[in-house]
């Protein structure tokens, strides 16, 4: 049985679509799919829940400021590196697919050295700096979007596939009464998704609080999904709402969600955009400021050009501007939904195959 390692860490936007591949390469090719990861990261919970092992290494996203971080950062990476030789020695994997970070970039670079044949997935729009670097002498590379081809190299090896989705939210599509009733709401009304990523957002919770003043009025719902730090402040907030106001730390399965509303409100990460052009979902994007080369604003802008959304970036974002952009999506209609994230998965591994079938 051939071992394969992934590489991805961080946030929910590289553990999941590695985990549907990981699941898929188990399925259907029989590998033996171990992780690596850092204990920092989701997939230190993620990744053993859902029943693979998972090596731990030491690495961080470059720091470009001078000061203690910058210190830990390049002790972190500088004793990662080493940690990654020492696994692939030991382990001695048929092939890495990294899914970008700073793990993907210190495993690739020793297997470069062992000729161990590597595949990048990139999820985002706009490529990673890790990915991009790799990305040159990688055997195959996959991206989520076609624009990425303006940001990658070697084009000749480059597989255009979607981003991978998990099955528990694939299989919601379509099913919009099975599940609001599933999730307690009313039927008769317009349903709003508000969330701030695998990880929450303040500043999404305490906006959108602020503009139900100017929405409460309207025939609508909403399902909050706070993030754990805020759970107990939206809850107390949506109290006189009883009925009306949903609130939920965390969505372990967000496919009923996306299939029972009718907009959202939220980031533009990669799995995100994806998952809001599977369900055909209008959305209200809020691009993280401070996300690593601004790539949720080039996953908003895509999104934007293939269905209805609107971008409002943090520093426009008022209780005002957000109420006004959720009453202009409720005016619209949903989308039939994308086609090309249901079969990634499945494009990809059908490559790797191909790949190690051809010896």
């Amino acid at each position: 049985m051939r071992r394969i390692f992934i590489c991805a860490g961080g946030t929910g936007g590289h553990v999941y679509p590695a985990l549907s591949l990981a699941w898929e390469l188990s399925r259907r090719a029989g590998f033996d799919v171990w992780f690596v990861g850092t204990r920092r990261g989701m997939e230190g919970r993620l990744v053993p829940e859902a029943g693979f092992v998972l090596k731990y290494i030491r690495a961080r996203g470059w720091d470009r400021s001078w000061g203690k971080n910058f210190f830990r950062m390049a002790s972190d990476n500088f004793c990662g590196f080493f940690q990654a030789c020492a696994l692939l020695l030991r382990y001695r994997p048929a092939g890495i697919l990294c899914m970008g970070s700073y793990v993907s970039l210190l495993v690739a670079c020793w297997a470069r050295l062992f000729r161990i044949p590597v595949f990048v997935h990139e999820q985002n729009v706009f490529p990673g700096l890790a990915n991009r670097m790799v990305s040159r002498w990688a055997q195959r590379v996959y991206i989520s979007s076609e624009d990425s081809l303006d940001y990658l190299e070697n084009r000749d090896t480059i597989y255009l596939t979607g981003n991978p989705l998990r099955p528990n939210v694939l299989g919601w599509k379509g099913r919009t009464e099975e599940a609001r009733k599933l999730l307690g709401l009313n039927s008769q009304r317009s349903t709003v998704l508000v969330f701030g990523g695998s990880r929450g957002s303040s500043l999404i919770n305490h906006t959108f609080m602020k503009a139900w003043e100017e929405l409460v009025h309207l025939n609508i719902q909403v399902i909050h999904v706070t993030g754990p730090e805020e759970i107990s402040r939206v809850k107390e907030f949506s109290r006189p709402f009883s009925g009306q106001y949903f609130v939920y730390d965390f969505l372990g399965e967000p496919g009923p969600a996306y299939a029972a509303a009718d907009v959202a409100v939220c980031r533009a990460g990669a799995s995100t955009t994806f998952e809001l052009l599977w369900f055909g979902l209008p959305a209200v994007m809020i691009p993280f400021e401070k996300a690593t080369e601004s790539h949720q604003k080039y996953n908003a802008l895509w999104l934007k050009k293939k269905q209805s959304a609107e971008i409002i970036c943090e520093e426009d974002l008022t209780p005002r501007t957000l109420a006004k952009a959720v009453r202009i999506l409720l005016q619209g209609r949903r989308g039939e939904g994308g086609e090309l994230p249901g079969k990634a998965a499945e494009k990809i591994v059908d490559s790797i195959i191909e790949f190690f079938q051809k010896g």
